[in-house]
C-alpha cells in the first residue's frame, strides 16, 4: 500500500521503517488504537498510522518551529517550517475527524496529556534530537503508554559523529536503563522499539492500576464463571465445545458438563476432553431433562457469580469470558445478563455470518457505553484500546423494553443471583424448552441486559438444531413453526410462576410485577387482551386470585385484571378473588368493554 500518495510531502525518513512497523503492529489493525506521536514534521509518520489502522486516533505534538538541523543555514535539512506545518495540515485534512493536532513544546502538551487521564497503544518520539530532550519526552510518555503498549524511539543511529548529548542515542540508552525489566525489547536498529510489560499487579485484576490482591490483602478475588454445557446426542460436536472452553484467557471459571440422557457416545467423547482438567466435571442425567430443565437442575450446583449456558454443538473464542466479566464490571448499572454476538456456522464449522440478525444497539432508551476505566475492575486481558471498543459497542438495555433483541443461547453471561431469583420449580422437572427462551425473557423483565456488539462464540446451525436450521436474514424466519408455537404455549408455564411466587416478586419489584408479567407474555402491546383471552391464562387467573388480592390489595387487583380481561372472564375473576361483585366493579367491565371497542374503531 503506498500511504504517501497524493500527499504534499518532501523530505522521507519513514518509508525504510513502514516494513518493521507493519509486522509489530499488525495485531492492532482491528482495534480502536490511541496513537501519540511527538515530532510530526510534515505528517508522514501520522498519515501510516492512520491508514494501516484504520479505526485509529492519533494526537500529533510539535512546536512547528523545527528543530536545530532545521533552521540551521546551509543544513541538508533545513526546512521552512511554516511550508511544513502548512503541509501537515493539508496531509492531515481527510483524516480531520481522527486527528488531534497540539502544537506546542513536549515539556508543557505531555503533562496536560496526563492531567487530561490519556492513555495510548502507540507512542512514537520523533521530536528534539538531544539527548536530554529524547530521554525527557520518553519518560513523560512512558507514563502515557498503556500495558502492553508499544513505544518508538526515532534515530538511534543519528549523526554518530555528533557529540553525544546532540544527538538521540545516549538519551535512549538512558531511558532503557531507567526501565530496564518493564518493557520487551522487539527491535534495535535504526530506531528502538519496546512493548510495555505487565507489572506484577496487573497479572490479575486491577483498579486504577492497582492490583486488588494488594488493595484488599487478599479478601477480594476475580469473579467465578460457571460454564454449563448440556449435551443431549451432540458426541460430534461436544468435543470441540469443551476445547474451546479450555483455552479462556480468564482462567477463573468451573465448567458443568451434564450428559443430558444421550444415547450416543457423548459421555465417552466428554469424559475424555475433561480428562486431567479439575476445573471441569461431569454430571449425568439418566433421561433427557430438556435444555431448560438441565439448565435448572444445574443451577444449585454451581459455585459461580456469573454463569453461561453452553450449547453443546457451539464453540467458545477465547475471549469470551473475559469480555463479558469486563462489561458486567464496568456498565454504568448492573443488569441480569450479557448478550454478545455470535457467529453463525454451518454443521462443519463454516462461517455464514458475523452477526446475529436481531443483535442491535440501536434500541429505544438503551444507554450506550461503560464506566471511565480508571473507575472499574479491570482484567489484565483487556487491554486499553479493547476497553474503548467496548465502550463503544455495549448498550445497556432498560427492563421495561420489550422484544427479542439478543443473540442465542450460548452468547449469553447471565447473574447467578437473579437465575434463582426466576428460578422455575426445584430442578427436578424436565423442561423441553431452551434455556434462553426462558432466562433471558424473564431475567430481563426483572433486571434489564446488555447487548455487547462483539462475536464472542461461534453459533452452529444444522438439522438437528430444533430453534433454528438456518442463518439469520432480513425478512426470513430461521427457526421452525413447532418450535414458535411451543415457545408461546411454554409463556403460560411462565405466567403460572410469576402468579404462584407473586408475593416474593412482589416484595422484589413492587408494582412493576405486573409489567413484568406483561412482558413474559411476548406480546404486542395491542395482542395483550388476546393473549390472556386465553382459556389458559383465564385459568391460572381463577386460581391464583385469592393470593393476588391477599399481596397486592383489592383495588390494584381489581384495576391490573380489568386491565387484561373482559366480560364473563373479568367477572369471574373478581369473584374468585373478592367474593360478590360491587356495581363499582361491574362499571369498571363495561367502561373497559367500551375502550376496547373505541380503540379497534381507531
Amino acid at each position: 500500500m503506498n500511504y504517501f500518495e497524493g500527499r504534499s510531502l518532501t523530505h522521507d525518513w519513514t518509508s525504510f521503517h513502514l516494513e518493521v512497523w507493519e509486522s509489530l503492529l499488525r495485531d492492532k489493525v482491528h482495534s480502536a488504537t490511541e496513537v501519540l506521536e511527538v515530532g510530526s514534521f510534515e505528517g508522514r509518520s501520522a498519515l501510516f498510522f492512520l491508514q494501516f489502522l484504520p479505526k485509529s486516533r492519533i494526537i500529533c505534538v510539535d512546536t512547528f518551529e523545527g528543530g536545530i538541523e532545521h533552521i540551521t543555514a546551509g543544513s541538508e535539512h533545513a526546512a521552512d517550517m511554516a511550508d511544513v506545518e502548512a503541509r501537515f495540515d493539508h496531509n492531515m485534512k481527510p483524516f480531520a475527524a481522527r486527528v488531534d493536532r497540539r502544537k506546542g513544546a513536549s515539556i508543557d502538551v505531555l503533562p496536560q496529556l496526563r492531567t487530561e487521564e490519556r492513555v495510548f497503544d502507540i507512542v512514537y518520539i520523533d521530536g528534539d534530537h538531544r539527548a536530554a530532550s529524547v530521554f525527557a519526552d520518553a519518560s513523560l510518555c512512558w507514563t502515557l503508554l498503556d500495558h502492553a503498549g508499544v513505544m518508538i524511539l526515532d534515530d538511534y543511529r543519528w549523526k554518530l559523529d555528533y557529540p553525544v548529548t546532540e544527538r538521540p542515542a545516549a538519551g535512549i540508552d538512558a531511558f532503557l536503563q531507567e526501565i530496564d525489566g518493564d518493557f520487551d525489547l522487539l527491535h534495535k536498529g535504526e530506531q528502538v522499539i519496546i512493548r510495555k510489560k505487565l507489572p506484577a499487579a496487573a497479572s490479575g485484576i486491577t483498579l486504577g492500576g492497582r492490583g486488588i490482591d494488594g488493595l484488599a490483602g487478599g479478601a477480594l478475588v476475580a469473579p467465578l464463571v460457571s460454564f454449563v454445557v448440556i449435551a443431549w446426542n451432540y458426541g460430534r460436536y461436544v468435543g470441540a465445545t469443551i476445547d474451546s472452553i479450555r483455552k479462556q484467557d480468564y482462567p477463573h471459571f468451573e465448567c458443568i458438563v451434564i450428559d443430558n440422557g444421550s444415547t450416543d457416545d457423548s459421555a465417552e467423547v466428554i469424559a475424555r476432553h475433561i480428562d486431567g482438567d479439575s476445573r471441569f466435571r461431569l454430571e449425568t442425567l439418566p433421561q433427557n431433562h430438556g435444555q431448560l430443565g438441565a439448565a435448572l437442575w444445574a443451577l444449585d450446583k454451581i459455585k459461580g457469580g456469573f454463569v453461561s449456558f453452553i450449547d453443546a454443538d457451539d464453540v467458545l473464542f477465547e475471549n469470551y469470558a473475559s469480555t463479558h466479566i469486563q462489561v458486567h464490571m464496568a456498565l454504568p448499572r448492573s443488569v441480569a445478563f450479557t448478550s454478545a454476538n455470535v457467529a453463525e456456522m454451518d454443521v462443519d464449522g463454516n462461517a455464514l455470518s458475523s452477526s446475529y440478525l436481531h443483535h442491535k444497539l440501536e434500541r429505544k432508551d438503551a444507554v450506550r457505553g461503560l464506566r471511565p476505566a480508571q473507575t472499574v475492575l479491570r482484567l489484565p486481558t483487556i487491554s486499553a484500546s479493547t476497553y474503548r471498543f467496548l465502550a463503544d459497542n455495549t448498550a445497556s438495555v432498560p427492563r421495561w423494553q420489550q422484544g427479542w433483541f439478543w443473540a442465542p443461547g450460548t452468547a449469553n453471561m447471565f447473574r447467578a443471583s437473579v437465575l434463582r431469583l426466576v428460578m422455575l420449580g426445584d430442578g427436578s422437572k424436565p423442561y423441553m424448552h431452551p434455556a434462553d427462551g426462558y432466562f433471558n425473557v424473564v431475567s430481563h423483565a426483572f433486571a434489564g441486559s446488555a447487548l455487547v456488539n462483539v462475536p464472542l462464540s461461534g453459533y452452529r446451525l444444522h438439522p438437528s438444531n430444533y430453534y433454528a436450521v438456518s442463518e439469520s436474514i432480513d425478512g426470513l424466519r430461521g427457526g421452525t413453526a413447532a418450535f414458535a408455537k411451543k415457545s408461546r404455549d411454554f409463556t403460560y408455564e411462565t405466567i403460572d410462576l410469576l402468579l404462584r411466587e407473586c408475593e416474593r416478586y412482589a416484595w422484589a419489584i413492587g408494582t412493576d410485577f405486573w409489567s413484568v408479567l406483561d412482558q413474559v407474555t411476548r406480546q404486542e402491546r395491542q395482542m395483550l387482551r388476546p393473549y390472556f383471552a386465553d382459556e389458559r391464562a383465564f385459568q391460572l387467573f381463577m386460581h391464583h386470585a385469592p393470593k393476588l388480592v391477599a399481596v397486592f390489595g383489592r383495588r390494584v387487583f381489581r384495576r391490573q385484571v380489568v386491565a387484561r380481561f373482559s366480560g364473563c372472564q373479568a367477572r369471574a375473576i373478581l369473584r374468585a378473588g373478592l367474593g360478590r361483585l360491587t356495581l363499582c366493579d361491574h362499571w369498571k367491565i363495561i367502561s373497559s368493554r367500551h375502550r376496547i371497542r373505541r380503540s379497534k374503531q381507531k
